[in-house]
């Protein structure tokens, strides 16, 4: 057995045990991996009021309040453009942001939670991925906070990584497993295509000059509901 099966099972086996001591393993049926920011919790425009009412400093340490949004650019995803900074400093504000008290206040994105939910019920779990933080207190708060929108029963395992971490070395536990992948970022949706997992992309603006025959566009996850409704769900074995 090579190493890559090796680890995969080993990963299996976890997430079984990780799921039956949790008590609901006998109702699982199947596995959905899921990003979380652009796909179940609201971040843009989140991000977009924090940046609003931030003080920041100046090269002579005076204190400048607040940013603005340069005003041919309020409606670009790039935030760097949006605010008129440098890629050095924009990265600088998004780690700050993401590891913020703002992460227990992050709102579901629209047509999310009853579907997630319906999911849920019908027999999916749903294992996030997300390159929020290495800050616990907020990875925390970014637990409680899914919990308390969508239930405690419907995600486990999380898995979050550093602020802009690639997902790589997640997504290779479940190389050719052929799970659902849901994301919005199209280099992470490659990443995933990579590793013989089937995906998704939440379509937003941004993302929709990627197109891929094996990638599955949809705007909402009424839409996943209904792509996944007569399939059979597909667990870790």
């Amino acid at each position: 057995m090579n190493m890559n099966v090796m680890h995969t099972t080993w990963c299996t086996k976890l997430l079984h045990r990780c799921l039956s001591k949790r008590g609901f393993m006998k109702d699982v049926k199947g596995v959905i991996l899921t990003d979380v920011d652009g796909v179940l919790l609201e971040w843009e425009s989140h991000f977009t009021e924090w940046m609003l009412q931030r003080n920041y400093y100046d090269d002579q340490q005076q204190r400048v309040y607040p940013y603005k949004l340069l005003p041919d650019k309020q409606n670009t995803y790039e935030m760097a453009d949006r605010f008129g900074l440098s890629i050095i400093e924009i990265r600088k504000e998004i780690r700050e942001f993401n590891k913020s008290a703002w992460m227990g206040n992050q709102e579901p994105m629209p047509d999310c939670v009853q579907w997630v939910k319906l999911l849920h019920a019908e027999g999916w779990t749903f294992i996030p991925i997300t390159s929020q933080t290495s800050d616990l207190p907020a990875q925390a708060l970014r637990k409680i906070r899914l919990n308390t929108i969508f239930g405690e029963t419907v995600f486990s395992n999380y898995h979050i990584l550093d602020t802009g971490a690639d997902k790589d070395s997640v997504l290779e536990q479940f190389k050719d497993t052929g799970l659902w992948w849901v994301e919005d970022k199209p280099y992470n949706v490659e990443t995933g295509l990579k590793f013989g997992l089937r995906c998704i992309i939440i379509d937003h603006e941004y993302n929709r000059d990627f197109n891929h025959e094996k990638v599955v566009r949809v705007n909402n996850w009424k839409e996943i509901h209904q792509l996944l409704k007569n399939e059979k769900p597909k667990f870790l074995s």
